[in-house]
């Protein structure tokens, strides 16, 4: 996708590199970003996408909703979660109390390629997330993916579709 998307003016490509790296330096052409604490004036983007970063946020809902301050009237936000389509409840694996990190489940890490040993997650994701979503102000759709020429197989192929409204 970043290949395709490069070329134009306005496209601005972000990675979270830690706290090692100052928020807003430039890594190998990278933005270092946290999603939840961004740098960017309100109302800038018309799209933002993500994959599968919010479950290694300890708390995503803020994250979301600084996605809803940065994005204009009608802009929206196409992104990947790991989800469970069937349950009530977001799973909150893991969270951090007092700088310590406390875990309610066995933990799971995610691959990162900027971590060898991968990046825990906290949270998987349910229909929780959808209603917390239009509290915030989001119209949210889910689209389910399946398509044996791409690959994309079994139950679990989606992608969200969150509109600032």
């Amino acid at each position: 996708m970043h290949d395709c998307l490069k070329h134009n003016v306005n496209y601005v490509l972000c990675e979270y590199f830690g706290r090692k790296i100052s928020l807003g330096d430039i890594v190998n052409g990278i933005l270092n970003v946290d999603l939840a604490h961004s740098h960017f004036e309100g109302n800038t983007f018309d799209v933002v996408m993500t994959r599968d970063v919010f479950e290694p946020i300890p708390d995503p809902y803020k994250a979301f909703k600084e996605l809803y301050r940065i994005l204009k009237l009608g802009g929206v936000h196409i992104f990947t979660v790991s989800f469970y389509q069937t349950d009530y409840f977001d799973e909150k694996r893991a969270e951090i109390i007092d700088g310590e990190v406390i875990y309610h489940m066995e933990p799971i890490y995610h691959l990162d390629p900027l971590n060898s040993s991968g990046i825990l997650v906290y949270n998987i994701f349910s229909l929780e997330m959808l209603l917390k979503l239009a509290q915030l102000g989001f119209r949210t759709t889910m689209h389910k993916l399946y398509d044996i020429r791409y690959g994309i197989l079994g139950n679990n192929g989606l992608v969200f579709e969150s509109k600032k409204i």
